[in-house]
């Protein structure tokens, strides 16, 4: 039996949390921030210099070039980890906080974000994304508490 829209999201918002608990997106960032930051010591620390260091040749523009690109990687470096410390910090909540109470466990710790489904059409990759179900999802924080309630506002079309 297909699983209805609302459960849909809900499994997807879950898995969601879940992956934002994790930190992997964080670390997938800094990763990256990594490489450029080694690209950006090897353009103007190390390459750089060795051009440099050739005997008569005028390179000066050449040299400038190697700099600017050299800080141009260090600052998306830069901006990458300051990035991922504000939108994939593991430390954060998932979603926004909403007022009331958890209907099943009774404490204040609900949480709501608009979730959309992205699938694969089956058997047809090269088709790209299908067209799936949009919603607000509201889970409660509680470790163990199960409550999860959706609200479809674009359905996915009928097949």
């Amino acid at each position: 039996m297909p699983a209805t829209d609302e459960d849909v999201l809900i499994d997807d918002a879950i898995s969601q949390r879940k992956a934002h608990k994790r930190g992997h997106n964080l670390l997938a960032t800094l990763t990256v921030a990594a490489i450029f930051a080694v690209i950006g010591w090897f353009l103007a620390f190390w390459l750089r210099p060795l051009v440099k260091s050739i005997p008569l040749l005028p390179l000066g523009s050449v040299t400038t070039g190697l700099l600017v690109l050299g800080l141009v990687a260090f600052a998306v470096a830069a901006l990458l980890v300051a990035g991922a410390f504000f939108a994939a910090n593991p430390w954060s909540h998932w979603g926004d906080a909403i007022a009331g109470t958890c209907p099943l466990c009774g404490k204040r710790s609900l949480r709501v974000q608009t979730v959309e489904h992205a699938a694969w059409e089956e058997g047809h990759p090269e088709a790209g994304v299908k067209k799936a179900p949009r919603g607000v999802v509201t889970l409660c924080e509680t470790p163990n508490c199960p409550y999860a309630v959706a609200k479809v506002t674009t359905p996915s079309p009928q097949r």
